[in-house]
């Protein structure tokens, strides 16, 4: 069965896809629904420049004056529970001239406010070039994402200039019934 977070990332990468623009980015506002830049906009001085024609999903080009503490393309996943040993797995076809390398990791906002992160096993290596990257989590019972709430993937960005293009993105979950682990299962409980 597809997991609803795979249902509604899909959807959210598909109005991406078709949509196109050359613009200014704005902090914390939605390039599409569910699909937006966030930077520190305190202390940083930066310019960003997205663009994105029918072949691509977004290229993200900055100009960074003052580095800010950080900065993200952040991704809704929706709201969805996933399961200890399921498998999240994350596709990126990506474009970059130079090498960067990021820490995903999921956001889950709780109902009653505030918000807790699971940091994902994997990092994202991004030589230069244009490449597929995948990066791969087994979910534990201490994840937020075994929350039935919202989550959203937060992709860290270089805090120096860049020029980053996404050309696709899939996301999908593999059951833990399945047996499949991207990491050694623990040999002893902590009972």
């Amino acid at each position: 069965m597809t997991h609803p977070c795979e249902l509604y990332t899909t959807l959210a990468v598909a109005r991406m896809r078709g949509a196109i623009f050359d613009k200014t980015a704005e902090n914390n506002t939605h390039i599409v629904p569910e699909i937006y830049l966030s930077w520190d906009d305190e202390e940083a001085s930066i310019a960003l420049e997205i663009a994105s024609d029918a072949n691509m999903l977004v290229t993200v080009k900055g100009t960074v004056v003052t580095p800010p503490r950080w900065f993200a393309l952040n991704v809704g996943l929706g709201q969805g529970a996933l399961a200890p040993g399921d498998v999240l797995g994350i596709v990126f076809e990506v474009e970059s001239p130079v090498a960067f390398e990021s820490a995903p990791f999921i956001r889950t906002a709780w109902r009653k406010g505030g918000h807790a992160d699971t940091r994902l096993q994997d990092r994202i290596s991004v030589i230069a070039g244009h490449q597929v990257v995948t990066l791969l989590h087994t979910v534990e019972a201490e994840d937020a994402l075994c929350s039935d709430v919202f989550h959203t993937l937060v992709l860290p960005l270089p805090l120096e200039d860049f020029e980053v293009t996404l050309h696709d993105m899939r996301l999908f979950v593999i059951e833990a019934e399945r047996g499949l682990r991207t990491a050694p299962a623990p040999m002893f409980s902590e009972d």
